[in-house]
């Protein structure tokens, strides 16, 4: 072999290039470089021989190297931070934020470390401090795409789908083919119902990462929401294939099976698969959602109820558990421990709009409510002040104590003969519901809000247009993207053109004489303010449109239009058309 006459890099210049590589994916040659320097036991090398192996999935293995070499050497940041995502990995969250905090303590200018501690808070639920702390470095690190995309990941858990969405695509500005950039933003445009766009940028995170099961999933889950069964099938299938145990690519095939309209057979063979699993709650789990997806609930909680028992720290099965009670219009005993005063309620990051909609109501029944503070994000916090029981709306922050508002059933005597008492619980606000009664003055009455959604299976604006009589005025309350879907429909009126946030629609709402569509905000919102209207829901219908006696007991206003089939809304179209007539029988608003 001829010599080159060169000498071989120096040793940090290798562990540094091949700390490079790792970060870059290039984990084989990351791997060849440091063969060389194997017998070496300086904490640098050490530390990257780590990374490699956190890098390649082997966690156990990473910590026991971590553990003795950051108790040998203990000032080394760089180990000690690893030691921390280790423990992170290992689902130890607490021992995870005490070694980050002594990291960054360590090497107060390392932004990296300051991420990984950031991510460490979000993982234990500590989203303000997360959030503060992301924030704080992109401002220091503008281009930092790895902030950038922690920064949308944590807007989009808070529910501030808007500033995910700009955070993201600064992202994509600074790396266009980021694979978990492109999937995350996937994400919330499936969320926003921009199924079309979802699927794209789930295609393309795919092409960039095509080994990442997780990407693989999403990309089925989005072929499905556009229809595309085939194509979802065959990404089901191929995922399944090197990974046959796979409980989430199961679901999602039992569930295409179902949509197909096979839905004995997606059923079944989702039962094999967990009946060969039953040690395994989650498996049991997915089997209970897809039975919860055709409208099968107590078979559903059945299941749940059997997991609860044998696994009664699973918090997924008893939130779960609580869900089907709720759609079967059964309601939690009050608990003798949660019945002090209650003085500041909190509104959880996760918790939709809908799901905030129906029980705010709770607030005016608790003592002295107008003492009463909610802790919410700005996005309810507007909703609060529509309020016919006024409370003190304060914005969350680190270190207080409040209970969440979903709790308020465990505090609260609720059951089905008083959980609708106090509608309307919203008001307009009185200048706007004046502006919104002169602008439709001048068109004829009844007039009937329409919302629709889409998707293969969603309610879409032609089906909720035959539901319209010729006789009525349609005003459509849709403000996003398939506003325009009313290109093909010259009828409604574009009043979403002009509703811009929340009070604006409860003032337009106000002023229809009935709402029409699928489960959504606007419908929510006309619940709440005693509109009546017709709502269509699928087999599996949330828990707010219980109900008893053909009934819904959340929202007695309106009729509820239950989908003869998964995926099929041709005869609830008729029985809705035919119910609506009936409520415009009655005498219009004034």
């Amino acid at each position: 072999m001829l010599s080159t006459g060169m000498p071989a890099p120096p040793l940090q210049e290798r562990i540094r290039t091949a700390q490079e590589f790792i970060a870059a994916g290039r984990i084989e040659e990351a791997e060849a470089l440091l063969e060389e320097v194997a017998t070496t036991s300086d904490p640098d090398t050490l530390n990257a021989r780590a990374t490699l192996a956190l890098a390649r999935q082997r966690i156990e293995i990473a910590f026991e190297m971590l553990s003795e070499a950051a108790t040998i050497y203990p000032e080394h940041a760089g180990l000690t931070t690893n030691l921390g995502i280790a423990h992170g990995l290992l689902g130890r969250e607490e021992e995870a934020v005490i070694c980050l905090q002594r990291a960054a303590a360590l090497a107060p200018r390392n932004q990296e470390i300051k991420l990984a501690l950031a991510h460490a808070l979000l993982s234990r639920g500590e989203v303000a401090d997360a959030r503060a702390m992301t924030e704080a470095i992109v401002q220091h690190e503008p281009g930092n795409a790895r902030a950038l995309l922690q920064l949308g990941a944590i807007e989009f858990a808070l529910g501030h789908n808007s500033s995910a969405e700009t955070v993201l695509r600064r992202t994509l500005e600074i790396a266009p083919e980021d694979p978990d950039a492109l999937g995350n933003l996937s994400v919330l445009m499936l969320e926003r119902g921009r199924l079309d766009e979802a699927l794209g940028l789930a295609e393309r995170a795919h092409l960039r990462a095509p080994l990442d099961i997780a990407g693989l999933l999403r990309l089925a889950y989005c072929r499905a929401a556009t229809g595309r069964w085939p194509q979802a099938e065959a990404t089901c299938k191929k995922l399944l294939a090197h990974a046959p145990a796979h409980i989430g690519a199961r679901e999602i095939l039992a569930r295409i099976t179902i949509a197909k309209g096979e839905m004995d057979r997606g059923i079944a063979q989702l039962t094999e698969f967990v009946r060969a699993r039953k040690s395994d709650p989650t498996a049991a789990l997915a089997l209970a959602r897809v039975l919860q997806l055709v409208g099968r609930f107590d078979e559903s909680l059945k299941l749940v109820g059997h997991v609860v028992r044998t696994r009664p720290e699973n918090e997924a099965a008893k939130s779960l558990q609580t869900t089907l009670e709720l759609t079967l219009g059964r309601f939690p005993t009050p608990e003798p421990t949660a019945l002090a005063p209650v003085r500041r309620i909190v509104v959880p990051p996760a918790t939709s709009a809908l799901e905030f909609v129906a029980l705010v109501r709770l607030l005016r029944r608790l003592p002295s409510p107008q003492n009463l503070h909610v802790v919410a994000q700005p996005r309810y916090q507007a909703l609060l002040t529509n309020l016919t029981e006024q409370v003190i709306s304060d914005e969350p922050r680190a270190g207080l104590s409040a209970v969440p508002l979903q709790s308020l059933l465990h505090v609260l005597s609720t059951d089905a003969r008083n959980i609708a008492d106090g509608i309307p619980y919203l008001r307009p606000e009185a200048e706007l519901f004046a502006k919104w009664r002169d602008a439709l003055a001048v068109f004829a009455r009844p007039l009937v809000g329409i919302v629709w959604e889409g998707g293969a299976l969603g309610l879409s604006m032609e089906q909720v247009a035959t539901v319209i009589p010729h006789c009525v005025t349609p005003v459509s309350l849709m403000t996003e993207a398939q506003r325009h879907d009313m290109k093909r429909w010259s009828r409604p009126i574009d009043a979403g053109a002009h509703i811009e946030r929340p009070a604006e629609l409860i003032a337009a709402i106000a002023n229809l004489d009935a709402v029409v569509g699928p489960d959504s905000f606007g419908v929510h919102i006309a619940g709440a303010l005693g509109v009546p209207g017709v709502v269509f829901v699928p087999r599996g219908y949330p828990w707010y449109w219980a109900q008893a006696g053909g009934k819904p007991l959340w929202y007695p206003s309106f009729e509820v239009v239950v989908q003869e089939r998964f995926g099929h809304w041709s005869g609830a179209i008729e029985e809705g058309r035919r119910r609506l007539e009936t409520l415009l029988r009655k005498p219009p608003i004034s």
